[in-house]
C-alpha cells in the first residue's frame, strides 16, 4: 500500500536530511574551538531550540513516559518542580556570571575561580558522567525499533550511531545545533497526534481540576494509586516510592539546579548566545517549551495500561513506542518513530559533541599537549568523536540492568551533578571558598553518593524505589560537598578581591541587570508552573 510505503520512507528521509545538514554546516575552522564550541556565534532562536531539543531527547520522551506508566502523575515533577525553578535561576543568576567571566565552558570557569587542578578534576568527572549517560540514546533507540519494527538491538544502535558520527564529524557543534532545531520540529509533529488521540479518549480534559478528573478508566490503569502530585506524599519516608523531602529538596533543588546550572551539554549550547541579554532568555523561553512537552509526553503514558491491555510491554521504557504502534496508522507511525529517533539522536549527538569538546579542549589541550597546532587539535577532536560513539555503544548495555532510563539517569546525576552544583555554589556565592576545599568537597560528595547507592543495592539500606534512593542520595551528596568544601577552605589559600572580580555574585557589576521583559516572562512562567502544580495537586 502507498501509505505503508510513505510511512517507511519518512525515517530514511530524515536520516539523509540530518547528514545533509552536517555537510552544509561544515566550514574551514581556523581553530578547534570554532568546531567544538561554536563560541558566541548563534542566533537566539537557534540556541533556544537547540537548548530545548538537547533536553527533550531519550531522557524525556522514552524515560519520562516510562516514569508516567510506572509512577503515575508523579512524572510531572520532572518537568515542573524538576525544571522550571532551576531554569529561572540559571537565566537570572548563573548564566550571566558565566558569560561575564568570558569562559567558553564550565571547567574553564572553575579554573578562573579556583585553579587548574579543580578544572582538570571536574573535566575528568564530567567525562565519566558523559560516558555513563551516552549510551541512553542508543539503548532507547533499540527499544523503539524493536517494539515497532522488530529490529535487533545491534542493528538499530549501529544505524543511529553511524548517522550521528557522520554529521557531528562534518560540522561539529554547529551541525549539532542546527540538526537539533530540525529534530525539535520532527518531535513535535510526531508526538502531537498521540496527545490529541489521548484527549479524545479522555473527553477533551487537558487541564482537569485535579488528577481524578481524568476518566476513571485511565486512572484505574495506573494501579499504583499515584493520581496526585502532592496529596499522597509523606514528608520523609525512604521506604515509600517517593516522599516530599526527596521530591522537593532532592529533585526540585539539588538534581534540578545541578542539571540546569552545571550540565556541560546544556551550558555548551547556552554559551553560544551572542550577548548576556540573549543568554538570559535562553532557559526562560525553553521553560515554556518544557511545560508544553510535559503534556505531550506524560498524558498519553498515564493511560498506557488501559489502551494496551494485555499488550502492555514488560519494560516501561517501551511504553511510548508501544502506544504509537497501537494508535497510529502507517504514515503517522512512520512520523512518530522518526520523532522518537530524532529525540534519541539529539541526546546522543549532544553527549558525543560534549565528550569531544571535554577531551580535546579541557583535558588534552590543557594538560597533555599545550602547544600543538590547531590542525592537530582538530584531528584529536574528530578522533574523540569516534571514541565517544564506541563508548556509547558499550554503555548502552549497562542500562539494561535498570527498570527504566530515568532511574539510571538520576543515579548518575546523584553521583556527579550534586557535588558539582555544591562546588559551583560555594565558588559563586562565597569569597572564602578555596581550591583545596572545592576538591575535597567534590570527592567527598561523590563518595557519599556511591556508598549510599551500594548500600541500597546490597540491601543494607531499605528503600521504596530506586528513584527515591536517587533523590535522597543526591541530597546527602550535595550537603556533604557543601559542608566539606566550606570547612576545608583555608583562609591562607583564599583569593583576593581583585582576583575574584566578575567571578562571584557579590562582585558583579550593578549596571547589567535583567530587562523588564525578562521579569515579565519570568512571572508568567512561574505563574503557569504554580497553577499546573495546584491543578494536579
Amino acid at each position: 500500500m502507498l501509505s505503508n510505503l510513505i510511512g517507511r520512507a519518512i525515517l530514511p528521509a530524515y536520516l539523509i536530511a540530518v547528514i545533509l545538514i552536517g555537510w552544509a554546516s561544515r566550514r574551514r575552522h581556523a581553530q578547534s574551538r570554532e568546531f567544538l564550541v561554536a563560541n558566541r556565534s548563534m542566533p537566539l532562536w537557534v540556541v533556544v531550540a537547540s537548548f530545548l531539543s538537547a533536553n527533550c531527547g531519550a531522557l524525556e520522551i522514552v524515560g519520562l513516559s516510562a516514569v508516567a506508566a510506572q509512577y503515575g502523575v508523579q512524572a510531572f515533577h520532572f518537568y515542573w518542580i524538576g525544571a522550571i525553578p532551576g531554569m529561572v535561576f540559571l537565566g537570572g543568576v548563573m548564566l550571566p556570571i558565566y558569560m561575564r567571566s568570558g569562559v567558553q565552558s564550565l571547567p574553564e570557569y572553575l579554573e578562573k575561580r579556583f585553579d587548574a587542578r579543580v578544572r582538570l578534576i571536574n573535566s575528568w568527572l564530567i567525562l565519566l558522567a558523559s560516558s555513563a549517560l551516552s549510551g541512553i540514546g542508543l539503548y532507547a533507540i533499540a527499544q523503539v525499533l524493536h517494539v515497532v519494527y522488530g529490529w535487533s538491538f545491534g542493528g538499530g544502535a549501529v544505524l543511529a550511531a553511524g548517522v550521528v558520527l557522520i554529521y557531528v564529524s562534518l560540522g561539529g557543534l554547529r551541525a549539532t545545533l542546527y540538526n537539533q532545531v530540525l529534530q525539535l520540529a520532527i518531535i513535535l509533529l510526531g508526538l502531537l497526534p498521540l496527545f490529541v488521540h489521548t484527549l479524545a479518549a479522555s473527553h477533551g480534559l487537558v487541564f482537569p481540576t485535579h488528577a481524578q478528573a481524568l476518566t476513571a478508566h485511565t486512572m484505574t490503569s495506573l494501579g499504583n494509586g499515584q493520581t496526585h502530585l502532592w496529596q499522597e506524599l509523606h514528608f520523609w519516608s525512604v521506604s515509600s516510592s517517593l516522599d516530599l523531602f526527596g521530591v522537593v529538596f532532592g529533585l526540585g533543588f539539588v538534581l534540578s539546579f545541578s542539571y540546569w546550572c552545571t550540565d556541560f551539554v546544556q551550558m555548551q549550547r547556552a554559551l553560544t548566545a551572542r550577548t548576556i541579554a540573549e543568554g538570559r532568555m535562553v532557559p526562560l523561553l525553553a521553560g515554556f517549551g518544557k511545560l508544553f512537552f510535559s503534556l505531550l509526553v506524560v498524558v498519553p503514558a498515564l493511560g498506557a495500561a488501559s489502551v494496551l491491555g494485555k499488550h502492555m510491554p514488560a519494560s516501561f521504557d517501551q511504553t511510548f513506542p508501544a502506544l504509537m504502534a497501537a494508535s497510529y496508522g502507517p504514515v503517522l507511525l512512520g512520523l512518530g518513530v522518526t520523532a522518537l529517533m530524532a529525540s534519541l539522536m539529539s541526546h546522543l549527538a549532544g553527549n558525543v559533541s560534549a565528550f569531544s569538546a571535554l577531551w580535546t579542549e579541557e583535558i588534552y589541550r590543557v594538560s597533555l599537549r599545550r602547544n600543538a597546532t590547531e590542525e592537530h587539535y582538530m584531528r584529536v577532536g574528530r578522533a574523540s568523536i569516534v571514541v565517544a560513539i564506541v563508548l556509547s555503544v558499550a554503555n548502552s548495555y549497562v542500562v539494561f540492568h535498570f527498570r527504566d532510563l530515568m532511574e539510571y539517569v538520576q543515579m548518575v546525576f546523584s553521583f556527579f551533578g550534586a557535588p558539582f552544583f555544591a562546588t559551583f555554589l560555594i565558588g559563586i556565592f562565597t569569597r572564602r571558598a578555596t581550591a583545596g576545599g572545592a576538591i575535597r568537597g567534590m570527592f567527598c560528595g561523590v563518595f557519599v553518593a556511591v556508598v549510599h547507592q551500594l548500600l541500597f543495592m546490597l540491601q543494607g539500606l531499605h528503600g521504596g524505589s530506586q528513584m527515591n534512593i536517587n533523590f535522597h542520595g543526591a541530597a546527602y551528596a550535595f550537603l556533604t560537598s557543601l559542608c566539606v568544601g566550606l570547612l576545608c577552605s583555608r583562609k591562607a589559600e583564599r583569593k583576593d578581591t581583585e582576583q575574584l572580580a566578575g567571578l562571584v555574585y557579590q562582585l558583579q557589576p550593578t549596571t547589567d541587570r535583567a530587562s523588564a521583559s525578562w521579569w515579565m516572562l519570568t512571572l508568567l512562567l512561574l505563574t503557569a508552573f504554580v497553577a499546573l502544580n495546584y491543578l494536579w495537586r
